[in-house]
């Protein structure tokens, strides 16, 4: 092992032997990570600096090498020179045997020992939390360090923001010393085992749950890129059977033995097998017949950032910032457009609910998997009685366009098992978000928070010409939602 195996590497090494060699081996095969991915680094980082807080009087070791990264020598040689002080120590570093480990936080204990406090932005305790701190229980042992209590330090979602954020009341700390200890003496055995794998050739991993979990794998677009269009792997509901079909020789769905599958299933292996939408006429007419016009076609933009930003909300809360409304007075007209998206920092849940009066006392409101919009709806009413007859009445009206879709009354082969908007709207209509630069949800709520609320949780400012393009990106996409919402439902009317 040329290079010495960090936790992060470890970790990875544990997911997937490909994913470990490539770290070491191959390495431009590991795109960047996407904005939306690396929103969720960056925040927890914001996270991890959050509880240092709750440790007054601590020292960070931060020794940068070229490109930022840091420089290991100096770390480790800098934790050498600390730990005789005997205070909180964020950041230490440890070198041993071919391991390196930057521990989030070193609590003084008595005599020499010391607690070991890992912090994650998650809301629970994983099993991939316990092998985090089992390897550096391993690696912090070796380097002569005496460990008393080993810590998991993670967000509480009960925790209600109320001013400024309190880092003691957003973390809920849990003892993992038992668990961690007993994964501990399996450690020296996988670093063995990762060594080879480092060393030696290319393994031939098959692709399987472990692309997926328990992180999204950086390799997968490499590995699947030679997938048919009609993987197994891409059937409905499949689940961990599509790698048990893998392993036994079948690859794409028309090929599965049709004893098994599901209704929906069967349907989707129909249309790949015909190569033909599947529509039941009848049901989808039933349900285009309990619409009631004006149909308001609406779609929220939400943040749930693990930090809440705004007062009165919790971590991962489901804030909305924007909505996009395409009202059609009657079938086959021109719809209306109105919008509303908070354009600076501050809770935008006020403007945005006075933004919904514009939809009118009569008529459907139309959502596509309206699950996520009556949420929004139900809880803004709660923290905002006021409105509450307001968002009631609208909970009250809705009623939801993937619904012929979900119950594959309604199905393309091109939906590849899916029923999202994304799925649908090209499968059905031609169009698509492509060209767009803000194209899914999670990218919106990125881009949002950067654009209002870098300066308060720091991220890197925007300058005002930025910040107006996140805007105008940020208002074709959502507004794109609700106009693919008219084409779906024109294309529903259009077939019964």
């Amino acid at each position: 092992m040329t290079m010495a195996l960090s936790k992060s590497k470890f970790l990875a090494g544990r997911q997937c032997p490909k994913l470990l060699w490539a770290h070491f081996n191959a390495k431009d095969r590991i795109p960047p990570p996407d904005p939306g991915r690396q929103f969720i680094f960056d925040m927890g980082h914001i996270v991890g600096g959050l509880a240092k807080r709750s440790y007054p009087g601590g020292i960070e070791i931060d020794c940068p090498g070229p490109g930022g990264r840091p420089d290991v020598p100096a770390t480790v040689a800098e934790t050498a020179r600390l730990l005789p002080l005997r205070k909180p120590l964020f950041e230490a570093s440890f070198l041993v045997d071919g391991r390196y480990v930057r521990a989030d936080v070193l609590v003084p204990r008595e005599g020499d020992r010391w607690d070991l406090v890992e912090v994650k932005s998650s809301t629970r305790v994983q099993d991939v939390n316990l092998w985090d701190v089992a390897y550096q229980f391993d690696c912090l042992t070796r380097a002569g360090l005496e460990l008393d209590r080993l810590y998991l330090m993670h967000v509480d979602t009960t925790y209600v923001r109320r001013g400024a954020v309190d880092p003691r009341a957003l973390f809920h700390q849990v003892d993992v010393t038992a668990e961690a200890r007993a994964l501990a003496p399996e450690v020296p055995r996988l670093v063995a085992e990762f060594a080879a794998v480092i060393g030696g050739d290319e393994p031939q991993t098959p692709i399987g749950s472990h692309c997926v979990s328990p992180f999204p794998c950086p390799l997968k677009s490499h590995c699947w890129a030679g997938l048919p269009e009609h993987h197994v792997t891409r059937l409905y509901y499949g689940g961990k059977k599509a790698f048990h079909w893998v392993a036994s020789g079948w690859e794409t769905i028309d090929q599965l033995p049709p004893d098994g599958l599901s209704a929906p299933q069967r349907i989707q292996q129909n249309t790949v097998s015909s190569g033909q939408p599947h529509f039941e006429a009848a049901p989808v007419r039933r349900w285009l017949d309990g619409l009631e016009y004006p149909i308001h076609h609406l779609d929220f933009e939400t943040m749930a950032p693990a930090v809440p930003l705004c007062d009165g909300t919790r971590p991962y809360q489901q804030v909305p910032f924007q909505f996009s409304l395409h009202v059609q007075d009657r079938p086959g007209a021109t719809p209306r457009h109105l919008e509303f998206l908070a354009e600076g920092p501050g809770d935008p849940r006020p403007g945005l609910l006075e933004g919904l009066r514009a939809i009118g006392p009569q008529g459907t409101v139309l959502a596509f998997n309206a699950g996520f919009e009556r949420t929004v709806l139900g809880n803004l009413g709660t923290d905002f009685p006021d409105f509450g007859p307001l968002t009631a009445d609208l909970i009250r009206r809705m009623d939801d366009l993937a619904t012929p879709f979900k119950r594959f009354q309604a199905y393309h082969p091109s939906q590849q098992g899916k029923y999202s908007l994304k799925a649908v709207l090209p499968a059905w209509t031609g169009l698509s978000y492509e060209g767009l630069d803000i194209a899914d949800g999670q990218a919106a709520a990125s881009e949002f928070v950067r654009a209002m609320y870098g300066d308060e949780i720091g991220l890197p400012p925007l300058d005002g010409r930025d910040r107006a393009r996140v805007l105008a990106d940020l208002s074709a996409y959502c507004r794109l939602d609700t106009l693919a919402m008219v084409e779906v439902l024109e294309i529903l009317m259009a077939r019964v």
